[in-house]
């Protein structure tokens, strides 16, 4: 895919941003779901193409999930395409449960939690 295309899946907006990072933003108001992190994930090898990318999550501010997702590890499904994951998390709760989440799943790639997409850019630029 070229930089700037998206694709859109029911829980998130994936875009290959110019500086070659794919961003996952995670719409308001949703649940996620396993289902709908299968969609997330599906959608995410495809906009990486054949090439690992380094990917910024940005959590919507009022992420709401079922409890069957913070034991879903998709890491394998996305570690061939995957440099570096940075989790953008603007609220505290969010911030808790990303790291909680991380803590719990350990990923073969590099991750981070940020409160700031410009913090999370900057630290992903870094990762090689």
């Amino acid at each position: 895919m070229a930089p700037g295309e998206t694709i859109e899946v029911r829980l998130a907006v994936l875009q290959l941003r110019a500086d070659g990072i794919v961003e996952i933003r995670f719409k308001p108001g949703l649940t996620t779901d396993v289902a709908g992190v299968q969609e997330v994930v599906t959608a995410r090898r495809r906009i990486c193409g054949s090439g690992p990318r380094r990917v910024m999550v940005v959590l919507a501010p009022d992420v709401d999930f079922e409890l069957g997702t913070t034991t879903t590890d998709t890491a394998p499904m996305v570690a061939d395409r995957t440099v570096a994951e940075a989790t953008v998390a603007t609220t505290a709760l969010n911030e808790k449960l990303a790291r909680m989440y991380y803590d719990y799943i350990r990923h073969p790639f590099p991750t981070s939690v940020h409160t700031s997409e410009a913090e999370a850019v900057a630290w992903l630029l870094q990762q090689t």
